[in-house]
């Protein structure tokens, strides 16, 4: 029989203007386009001050995520973000000018990047001294000092089961496998196979992990660890 748990952690409370952060230490507000899930954790609201999507939802936070340590959203008027169940966001940066999806029961560790977006020098005439001038002049305009992105947006998806170590980045366009690893420190430029383990610089593969996270095995540990 699966566990049946009843967890009551979160502390997003609902006011009448919205969505606020219990005992948060810095005075803001969840965007309205934000959509929560049952139990979901948010240390502070501080990580949605460059929060400026438009889209609807702009965030989807699944059940029982936690959003720890400053975990920075720094999405655009385009840009739409989202995360499965039981993931963790540990002091990371999102950047997201147009898609970034991340599965469920992922770890993603402190100072880890995640962005569509990037100033490419392989993207013609998007690295040139003109075309940076025309961002910095157009970010100066903006009532918000949003930065437009340089190149065209990839977007980026992450699936279940996956592990992002410290200070990795995760470059525009990668699909990140089921169940593989990523090292601390690695710059990711391309695709990750399912349960692969990658480290270095450049990333390679190090080792492949047993696929022990399918249904059957779920099943297996919920009726030997769970809690009924």
């Amino acid at each position: 029989m699966s566990p049946s748990w009843d967890l009551h952690v979160s502390n997003v409370l609902a006011d009448g203007d919205g969505h606020r952060v219990a005992h948060d230490w810095f005075p803001g507000r969840l965007p309205s386009n934000v959509i929560l899930g049952r139990d979901v954790y948010i240390d502070t609201t501080y990580g949605f001050t460059t929060f400026a999507s438009e889209q609807q939802p702009g965030l989807v936070l699944g059940d029982a995520t936690g959003a720890y340590d400053r975990a920075s959203f720094v999405v655009g008027p385009r840009g739409r973000v989202t995360v499965g169940a039981y993931t963790v966001l540990n002091g990371i940066y999102i950047v997201c000018q147009e898609r970034v999806e991340i599965g469920s029961h992922a770890l993603l560790a402190w100072g880890a990047v995640i962005t569509d977006s990037w100033c490419a020098g392989d993207v013609p005439g998007a690295a040139t001294i003109e075309a940076r001038r025309a961002v910095l002049r157009a970010a100066a305009a903006h009532p918000d000092r949003q930065l437009p992105a340089l190149d065209v947006p990839r977007p980026v998806t992450i699936g279940d089961n996956v592990w992002v170590g410290f200070d990795a980045v995760i470059m525009p366009g990668v699909t990140l496998g089921r169940g593989c690893v990523v090292a601390s420190k690695c710059v990711v430029t391309e695709d990750v196979p399912p349960y692969a383990v990658i480290a270095g610089s450049p990333p390679r593969i190090v080792r492949m992990l047993e696929a022990d996270d399918t249904p059957a095995a779920r099943q297996a540990a919920f009726a030997r660890y769970g809690r009924a």
